[in-house]
């Protein structure tokens, strides 16, 4: 069977196929390993349903809950796109509570989706026979995989003797250390993994470093001004200090696995080098779900590194 990484990339390509709260049969949805007779639960909130996600069940006796992204489609304006992601950040951080305990702080915008949504998420899961499945498996793309960390928390405390798995594929921070230190008391952390592209952007936002070297290329590439970067969002995204949880797997340029501190060393050293270089179309097309980060999760040769 192809492997659980593989699938659920593909699931996360799929999610972004759900239109009128449905989603139709496609090849992404093919690949997932749906039980047989069972159909996923989409939910869907918000203006154009721009929150939306699905449940599902495996044949390898599995759960799957996937949120998806919703990022616009590039028009070849590097610096629109990177302001179209900034606003998810805008309102910064506020409380994030597991039953009814404060947990740590998140950003706004995420826990907003992840509220709205996951009435319509836990009933679809309630609607399912968990006695006689392995666990479940929450992920999601982009905006999709920030939520997966805070659905994991609600899910871990929903359903305390499941095992909850959380495997985000282009997840920017989304949540602080208090977050993060309750979410390992949980033994979440042990169990969740982040999937970085090579040039990928989003992984590193709001982090302020980015911010610097985002402002020195603008200015570089531009008219000298400086449009992403201002005195406010400076210090707000350093006060923020949002840490990213699990482990991180960095897909390297060749399609091989880093870990640890060689991929973080290795994932900024390439966007650096991406963003110096004034390669944004490269950036942007890092960042798709169906591009790599499905192409080289499938690779059956794909192998690790350290």
């Amino acid at each position: 069977m192809t492997s659980i990484e593989c699938r659920l990339i593909n699931a996360c390509a799929a999610a972004y196929q759900i239109a009128g709260g449905v989603i139709p049969e496609q090849p992404y949805l093919s690949q997932v390993g749906l039980a047989a007779g069972t159909q996923p639960a989409v939910f869907v909130d918000g203006t154009r349903h721009v929150n939306a996600g699905y449940v599902c069940q495996t044949s390898d006796d599995w759960v799957i809950v996937v949120f998806r992204g919703t990022l616009p489609p590039f028009s070849g304006n590097f610096w629109s796109w990177v302001d179209d992601w900034l606003q998810d950040f805008k309102a910064g951080p506020i409380d994030w509570y597991v039953n009814g305990a404060k947990f740590g702080r998140v950003e706004t915008g995420f826990s907003d989706a992840v509220l709205n949504l996951w009435p319509q998420a836990k009933a679809a899961i309630d609607a399912i026979d968990l006695s006689r499945k392995k666990g479940i498996l929450v992920t999601g793309h982009s905006k999709g995989a920030a939520m997966t960390f805070l659905v994991a928390s609600l899910l871990k405390a929903a359903y305390p003797h499941m095992l909850v798995e959380a495997h985000a594929f282009a997840a920017p921070l989304v949540t602080d250390r208090s977050f993060v230190s309750n979410y390992d008391t949980l033994g979440l952390d042990a169990v969740t993994v982040r999937y970085q592209n090579a040039d990928d952007l989003v992984p590193f936002l709001p982090w302020w470093p980015s911010f610097g070297l985002l402002a020195t290329t603008e200015r570089r590439h531009g008219d000298g001004t400086n449009h992403v970067v201002t005195a406010h969002s400076f210090p707000t995204a350093i006060e923020n200090d949002y840490v990213a949880p699990g482990s991180l797997r960095f897909i390297t340029p060749s399609c091989t696995l880093e870990y640890g501190p060689k991929a973080q060393a290795d994932a900024w050293a390439a966007l650096k080098h991406a963003l110096e270089h004034f390669e944004f179309e490269k950036i942007v097309d890092a960042h798709s779900a169906a591009g790599r980060y499905l192409t080289c999760t499938c690779q059956a040769s794909m192998q690790p590194t350290v």
